[in-house]
C-alpha cells in the first residue's frame, strides 16, 4: 500500500504511484533543481585584495588599477601587457635609485618623469580594461540569462508534448481493449 506523508510520498509494498502522485514529485524535483541552479549561479564571485605594502602612491595607484581590471574580467594578454609596462617602470625606477653621483641628476630626473609617465599610461589604460571588461562580463551574464530562460522554454514545451503523446497513446490503448467475459 502507497502512503502519503505530509514532505512526500512513502512506499510500503507498492509498485507503482498513480500520475498525481508522480507529477507531485516532478514538481518539487523541479522547484528543487531551479532554487540549485539559481543559486549557484547568482554566488558572487569575490576577490580579495592584497595589501599594496610600503611603495611609492604612483605604483599603488597603477597596482589599484591593474587589481580591478582583473577583477572586471581583463583577459590575461590584456593584463599582461599591463603588467610589462609595470616592470618597465620598476626597472627604470631602481636604475634612478642607483643614481647617486650629483653628476647623474639630470638622468635621475628624466628616469623619474619617464616612470611617472608609464604609471600614467598603465592607470589610463587599465580604467579603460576595466570599463570593456566589465562591459564584456555584462554581456555574458545577460546571454547567459538568455539562454537559460531559452533551455527552459524549450525544455517546458517538449515536457508538455510528452506528456500530451503519453495521454493520446494511453487513451487510444484504453479504447482497444477488448473486454470478454470468462
Amino acid at each position: 500500500m502507497c502512503a502519503s506523508s505530509r514532505y512526500g510520498y512513502i512506499l510500503y509494498n507498492c509498485d507503482y504511484l498513480n500520475e498525481s502522485q508522480l507529477l507531485h514529485i516532478r514538481t518539487r524535483l523541479a522547484i528543487a533543481a531551479a532554487i540549485v541552479i539559481l543559486a549557484v549561479m547568482l554566488l558572487p564571485i569575490s576577490a580579495t585584495s592584497q595589501a599594496t605594502g610600503t611603495i611609492e602612491p604612483g605604483f599603488a595607484g597603477a597596482l589599484d588599477a591593474v587589481r580591478q581590471a582583473e577583477t572586471a574580467g581583463a583577459t590575461p594578454n590584456e593584463i599582461a601587457a599591463l603588467v610589462a609596462l609595470l616592470n618597465k617602470a620598476l626597472e627604470l625606477n631602481g636604475e634612478a635609485l642607483r643614481l647617486t653621483a650629483p653628476g647623474d641628476a639630470n638622468r635621475r630626473t628624466e628616469l623619474i618623469s619617464e616612470v611617472d609617465q608609464i604609471l600614467i599610461t598603465v592607470q589610463s589604460q587599465a580604467h579603460d580594461l576595466t570599463a570593456l571588461a566589465s562591459q564584456r562580463s555584462n554581456t555574458n551574464k545577460i546571454l547567459t540569462y538568455a539562454g537559460g530562460i531559452l533551455a527552459a522554454f524549450i525544455g517546458t514545451i517538449l515536457f508538455a508534448f510528452t506528456v500530451s503523446f503519453y495521454r493520446s497513446y494511453r487513451i487510444k490503448r484504453t479504447f482497444q481493449m477488448r473486454i470478454t467475459r470468462k
